[in-house]
């Protein structure tokens, strides 16, 4: 059971629903902060604007592996687009393409999406394990037997 709150205690749960009134100035940054890049979609989709400017198709196909459909990337680039971290551009004319860049606002996430990216490489598993193939071995008749994966941890 959880204890009741004393006094001004700063609750999160509060202030996310927009009740709290006072907390501490870190905490209100880090918390607004994570509303409004919380969403994994917003976080990859500047991490891949961050080299250069993509057109919306090819934004599509750096998320298809991990399940970006278009409605979902239609519906976040024009929330990064109210939140002036991206800029939709038209190019061209007849016919004409619309590509995808960092404001000067979302090129100073930089360094934020460059600590997601060293967190995650050092402490999760990665989704996709790159798998080791041992090779040819030597049969009692003298045929190779053919090379087969091999799991980690296996030997």
């Amino acid at each position: 059971m959880s204890k009741p709150r004393v006094g001004r205690e700063f609750d999160v749960e509060s202030f996310l629903h927009g009740r709290a009134v006072v907390c501490k100035a870190d905490v209100c940054a880090v918390i607004k902060a994570v509303k409004r890049l919380g969403s994994e979609w917003r976080i990859l989709i500047a991490y891949y604007l961050l080299d250069k400017p993509l057109r919306f198709n090819d934004l599509l196909k750096k998320g298809k592996p991990d399940d970006l459909n278009s409605r979902t990337l239609s519906r976040t680039l024009k929330y990064l687009e109210r939140m002036g971290i991206v800029e939709r551009e038209v190019v061209g004319t007849q016919p004409f393409a619309v590509v995808y860049h960092l404001t000067e606002k979302g090129r100073d996430m930089a360094d934020i999406l460059a600590a997601y990216r060293r967190w995650g490489e050092k402490w999760t598993v990665p989704a996709v394990q790159e798998m080791k193939t041992v090779g040819a071995r030597q049969t009692d008749m003298g045929d190779p037997q053919p090379s087969r994966p091999v799991l980690p941890g296996t030997p």
